[in-house]
């Protein structure tokens, strides 16, 4: 996870992991760029103009909260896409009725079941790679994925994705977080 410092009005960035990300790897936003923040997000999330999700520690939520409060940002909560898409990837064992419950929830948030299906199929390899690892049972999200496809876990560079192709893939995520809404 990158560390982050808050200096004055600005979200400094310390090895931000992904290439993609306009800050890539060390750079800083300013409190009018940030559309919004997800502070119960896991982790939190800070939210730009720009359409692109960053990533915060949960060991700054409050920093970040007390951020958003003094620079008038929003903070908002959002339905949890990525994680209903990353559901398939726990470490756990989903029944019929759950797995039917998501694919309807994901279709309330306009996202249709082959898109899904196709958007899982497409992960499934680096995310059970990246879960296998992880043992995670209880959430998986964007961030989540993003580490995986990056290869930025052990034994990552068996399923990381060439720059070109995490590139395209990082803005299609970012549009799709984007278009969450809000709880």
């Amino acid at each position: 996870m990158p560390e982050v410092q808050f200096i004055e009005n600005r979200i400094q960035f310390h090895s931000y992991p992904f290439k993609a990300s306009r800050i890539y790897p060390d750079g800083s936003v300013a409190s009018e760029d940030i559309s919004e923040i997800l502070i119960a997000r896991c982790p939190p999330e800070v939210r730009l103009k720009s359409d692109e999700v960053l990533f915060v520690s949960a060991v700054h939520k409050e920093s970040l909260e007390r951020f958003a409060k003094r620079y008038n940002i929003p903070i908002v909560s959002k339905v949890d896409t990525w994680s209903f898409i990353c559901e398939e990837f726990l470490d756990t064992v989903l029944l019929d009725e759950d797995k039917e419950r998501v694919f309807r929830l994901l279709e309330n948030e306009g996202l249709d079941r082959s898109f899904v299906q196709e958007i899982r199929q497409f992960l499934y390899y680096p995310m059970t790679i990246y879960n296998s690892i992880m043992w995670d049972w209880a959430h998986l999200g964007l961030y989540d994925v993003l580490m995986a496809i990056s290869g930025q876990f052990p034994n990552g560079d068996r399923v990381k994705f060439t720059d070109e192709a995490f590139h395209q893939f990082y803005w299609k995520a970012m549009k799709l977080a984007m278009n969450e809404r809000n709880r």
